[in-house]
Parts: structure tokens; C-alpha cells; sequence
């Protein structure tokens, strides 16, 4: 990777603008583009008004004369720049400062909302929280990171929903600082400002803050990459000036760490690649291929465990992967599918970022000026294959809104320099955070009113609606299951499981799932399938009696033990059967 100008047709026409384009990029933290050159030319104007006031003032004497010539070649020397140099430092400070408290003021506030209590846990929450305590290297359709940083913010802080999610606005906090750092010496720090305002103030990154996921470690991981790739195209190796092999070795670190949060982390080196074999300036110097080979063998490093993992288990994870993409189910077009999908941008990265972003990547091969700069092209690589590649996978099949969310890390960079260019881009960066404020407000406002009285409330408003069912199911579930002394909870829906894993501070040896193909499409189906011939006393747990009175007819032993019903809204309920079971005779 080169960030050296490919309109020069050799290597001694090129190395002048070779170090003044380093020199340009360090320069952000000299002031930007404006700043040097505002400086430079106050100081022309000084050394022309010295140089006249000395030529007047040698009509008159000598003295004057010298004094003359002194102003002007003050002017001329250094006081100008001097002045440009200090203002640019300056305003790169005043940038710099507010970006440092708007992510730490973010970051302390969702902290906050968190320890209020008011999202309830979800399933797969809950999932990475027992995936932390089986301390794998791997699972059947994750890796395992976050359950392991899950198990040291529990570990710490105790079994409860914030420690549960205790990194989750850390991990965006990083993407943050990462967005900033990257654009600030890509380009200068009101960029930078302006792009962690973009990705921070989003809506879906405020609500992915209330949630312990994949995704914000992964996309941790995918900044931390980018800016040390950063760092990697500033500097030109040569005689005097050693490859960064150290950023070389934080952009594998990077990469590797997003992908053992979770795979979509790929997505990063394969747009690199991109950018290498159609968009770099010149060709890759040996040095340059052991840099990237470093990254490569260090990224490998992070991730060996899970490769270990997969070969042990033949590779149950790519497989599940596969199958997830569900390529060409019910056709091979489905445009409502890519409407929806595109659609939900809206919310994730916030209308005004998205716009801003597909944009700054429609127009970027139609302007000469952006299409020859080197580190828009680096920041298109890394944010339009992934977007473009879940366009097609929306239309082919389709495609979780979060899916992409990766893509926005190096496109937030973009939009902001997009944005910025243009009279009326700093109010667009506040029309961004105004609406990521409002949705905040109205998102978490909506939760505190449900979490007191969403049995009186109809279900349509609630934002966490699809969340209230397991805290209820599961309190019937484990009481009676203590009650009976069963050992095992066993039902037929693995997200009724993982919530009472967690409430009942239980481990995959203490679920079963009913699964009667025999072919895993979970964790649970994996790690936890019902096996013929299994004596241990259990407590089935399911929502209908059909289903219910279906399962208990395999065992040897069966007896009901309690039904009811409960209500999550006004307009909506909850069945629940249990029955006491043991002696599985198979399926």
C-alpha cells in the first residue's frame, strides 16, 4: 500500500511530492490546508509593507533603511508562518477537545442509561453470557470474544443486566476515538470532530450501546485497524526511514480481534485488498509486502484459538455461516427485501451520515480532485464493498439491518469530509445529532414508561417489545423446576433457554433442547441437544399444550405440574405448560 502519486512517471520525478505529501498529512497537525497558507501569505503582505517602509524611510536616512530591511525579511522568514503555525495548533486543540468530551460525555451517559435497567435482556444476550462461562474458543455460530469479556465485566461487577452490558458503550467509545484519530490525521481535527459526531450521534449506536452484541467490539476491533493502517500510508520507507512495523502489527491485531468478535470483520482486509490491486499509486516495495504479511501472520495469531476451535469441531461456524446467507430462498430477487434493508440505514447510521456516505461513494468517481486523493480512495475500500455486498444479499435474500454496520467506521470519515466541503455541512453534523437526541430521548422515555406499566399499554409502541417474554416464562420456569428438583430445564425454544441460563445463573449442562432432525442450527442444538436415552429428572418447559403433550409422550415418565398464562402488554399474552419428565425414549 502506497500512498505516493501515481501521476509521476518515475521515482526521481516523484520523491519531491512524495515528502510534501507527508509532510501535507502531518500537517493536520499543522493546521489543515487553509491555515499554512493564510500564515504564508500574511507573511508576504508583512515583507512588502517592511520592504516599503524601509524605502521610505531611506530617503530620509539609513537607519531607516535597515530597519526596512529587517521588517521585510521578517515578513518574508518566519513571523507569518509562525502566526499560521500557532492558530492551526490551536484550532487543532479547540477540534480535539471537544471531540475528547463528546465521547466521553457519550460514553459516562449511556453508561448511566444502562445502570437505570431499562432494556431488558435479550436472548442472544443472555446466549453470549453462558457462551462467557463454557470459556471456549469458539461457539456453533459465534466466536468468542465477547463472552469473554461478558465473563470479566460479570466476573467483576456481578450477574446483573449492566454488567452484562458493561462493554458495550466502552466498545463504542472506542470505534469513536478510532473514527476521530483516523480522520484527524487523514485530514485535520474538525474532520475528525465532525466524523465521531456522525458515527457517535447515530440512533442505532446509541441503542446498540443499551446491548451487549457483537457488533461494537467487532467494529472496535475494524477501527483500531484502520487507524493504525493510517499511520502505516504516512510514512515512506526509504534509506533514512524504517517500515512502521509496529502499526503494521496493531493493523493485524486489529483485524484479528474484529474478526474473533465476530467474522464480518473480514470484510476489512478483503476491501484493502481491493484498494492494492486497483487504487494504489505505485507498486508495493518489499518492504511493504513484509508489512503486510506481519499484519496478516498477527491477525492470524489473535484468531488462532478459534481456527483451532472450528478444525476440532469441523468447522461448525463457516458452515452455519453458509447457511445463514439462505442465497436464492423463495427466488433470487426480492427488491422489498433491498427496500427494507436500506430502509433501516436510516436508523442505524442516522439519515443524514447514510445520505451523506452513499454520497460522498457516488460522487467520488466523477470529481478528479477526490478521485486522485489516495486516502479517499483508502476510506471508499474500506466502507463500500460490505455496504454494496449486503445490498446484494438484501435482493438476493436478506439482510439484517446491523449487517453492515462495519462499513460506516471508514464512511463516517467520508460523509464528514463530504459534508464539509459544502456551506451547510457543519448544521447537517447537527441536524445528525439532533436526531440521534430525539431518538435517544423518545427510544429510552418509551422504555421507562413500559418498563412500569406495559401490561396496561398496547404492544405496537413498545420499543422492547420482543423482550418481555422470557423475565415472566422464565420466573415460572425455574420456580417450578426447584419445586420438582429437577436438574435439567429442557424446552423446544433455545431463546426461552438462554433467558433463564441467565436468570437461573445456570450452564449448558443444565438445558436440554428438543430437537428432532438431529441437524444443529444453533448453539443449543449443538451443545445441548436432548439425547435418547437420557434418565435425568426434567423440567419441560414450552408455550402450548400441544407442544407440550407431544414431548411428554417420549418419556417414560411424565406429569403435568402447572399452566397459566401471563400478559406482557394489554393486547398480548403469554401461555406457558410444565410438566415434570424423565426417561427420555427418543424422538
Amino acid at each position: 500500500m502506497n500512498a505516493q502519486s501515481s501521476r509521476s512517471p518515475s521515482r526521481a520525478r516523484t520523491s519531491a511530492p512524495r515528502k510534501a505529501a507527508a509532510k501535507a498529512e502531518r500537517a493536520d497537525d499543522a493546521a489543515g490546508d487553509a491555515a499554512p497558507a493564510k500564515g504564508a501569505a500574511g507573511g508576504r503582505k508583512a515583507g512588502k509593507t517592511g520592504a516599503a517602509a524601509g524605502a521610505g524611510a531611506g530617503a530620509k536616512g539609513g537607519a531607516g533603511a535597515k530597519a526596512g530591511g529587517r521588517a521585510s525579511r521578517g515578513g518574508k522568514g518566519g513571523g507569518g508562518r509562525r502566526g499560521g503555525a500557532a492558530a492551526a495548533m490551536a484550532e487543532r486543540v479547540v477540534w480535539s477537545k471537544r471531540a475528547w468530551a463528546l465521547l466521553a460525555g457519550l460514553a459516562l451517559l449511556r453508561l448511566a442509561l444502562n445502570a437505570l435497567g431499562l432494556i431488558p435482556v435479550h436472548f442472544d444476550e443472555a446466549q453470549y453470557w453462558a457462551y462467557g462461562r463454557e470459556m471456549a474458543a469458539g461457539h456453533y455460530s459465534k466466536p468468542p470474544l465477547v463472552g469473554w469479556l461478558i465473563l470479566v465485566s460479570t466476573g467483576v461487577l456481578g450477574d446483573t443486566a449492566f454488567a452484562l452490558r458493561f462493554f458495550a458503550p466502552l466498545a463504542h467509545l472506542a470505534v469513536g476515538a478510532g473514527v476521530f484519530l483516523a480522520a484527524r490525521r487523514l485530514f485535520d481535527a474538525r474532520t475528525g470532530f465532525w466524523a465521531a459526531l456522525l458515527y457517535s450521534a447515530a440512533p442505532g449506536v446509541s441503542i446498540s450501546a443499551g446491548l451487549m452484541t457483537t457488533d461494537p467490539v467487532m467494529m472496535a476491533g475494524w477501527a483500531l485497524a484502520l487507524c493504525a493502517l493510517v499511520r502505516v500510508m504516512e510514512v515512506q520507507p526509504g534509506p533514512k526511514t524504517a517500515e512502521p512495523w509496529l502499526w503494521w502489527a496493531l493493523v493485524g491485531a486489529g483485524g484479528g480481534l474484529g474478526m474473533l468478535a465476530k467474522y464480518t470483520a473480514i470484510a476489512l482486509p478483503l476491501g484493502l485488498l481491493g484498494y492494492v490491486i486497483f487504487s494504489r499509486e505505485g507498486p508495493l516495495s518489499s518492504s511493504r509486502r513484509r508489512g503486510a504479511g506481519l499484519a496478516a501472520a498477527v491477525a492470524l495469531l489473535v484468531l488462532s484459538p478459534n481456527i483451532v476451535w472450528n478444525a476440532a469441531h469441523g468447522f461448525v461456524t463457516v458452515t452455519h455461516l453458509g447457511e445463514n446467507a439462505e442465497v436464492g430462498r423463495g427466488g433470487l430477487a426480492h427488491p422489498g427485501a433491498l427496500a427494507e434493508f436500506v430502509g433501516a440505514q436510516l436508523g442505524v447510521i442516522g439519515p443524514v451520515a447514510f445520505l451523506a456516505v452513499v454520497a460522498a461513494l457516488v460522487t467520488l468517481p466523477l470529481d478528479p480532485a477526490r478521485r486522485g486523493d489516495w486516502r479517499e480512495r483508502l476510506l471508499a475500500w474500506s466502507a463500500a464493498p460490505l455496504l454494496l455486498a449486503m445490498c446484494v444479499q438484501a435482493f438476493l435474500s436478506s439482510a439484517n439491518a446491523n449487517w453492515a454496520a462495519p462499513a460506516y467506521v471508514g464512511g463516517s470519515i467520508l460523509a464528514a469530509r463530504w459534508l464539509l466541503a459544502r456551506s451547510w455541512g457543519e448544521l447537517a453534523g447537527k441536524v445528525q445529532a439532533g436526531i440521534g437526541i430525539a431518538a435517544v430521548v423518545v427510544v429510552f422515555a418509551l422504555g421507562g414508561v413500559y418498563d412500569i406499566w406495559a401490561r396496561d399499554l398496547p404492544r405496537f409502541a413498545d420499543p422492547f417489545k420482543k423482550m418481555r417474554n422470557g423475565g415472566p416464562f422464565c420466573e415460572a420456569a425455574l420456580s417450578a423446576m426447584e419445586g420438582e428438583g429437577a436438574q435439567v430445564l429442557l424446552s423446544n425454544d433455545r431463546r426461552r433457554l438462554s433467558e433463564c441460563l441467565f436468570e437461573g445463573g445456570m450452564d449448558f449442562k443444565d438445558v436440554a433442547v428438543w430437537d428432532p432432525d438431529g441437524v444443529p442450527s444453533n448453539h443449543f442444538e449443538f451443545r445441548s441437544r436432548l439425547a435418547p436415552g437420557d434418565a435425568r429428572l426434567m423440567l419441560l418447559a414450552v408455550e402450548s399444550e400441544e407442544q407440550g403433550q407431544e414431548i411428554a409422550d417420549r418419556f417414560a415418565w411424565a406429569v403435568p405440574v402447572g399452566s397459566g398464562e401471563f400478559a406482557t402488554h394489554a393486547d398480548r399474552s403469554v401461555r406457558y405448560v410444565l410438566w415434570a419428565v424423565e426417561g427420555f425414549e427418543g424422538y
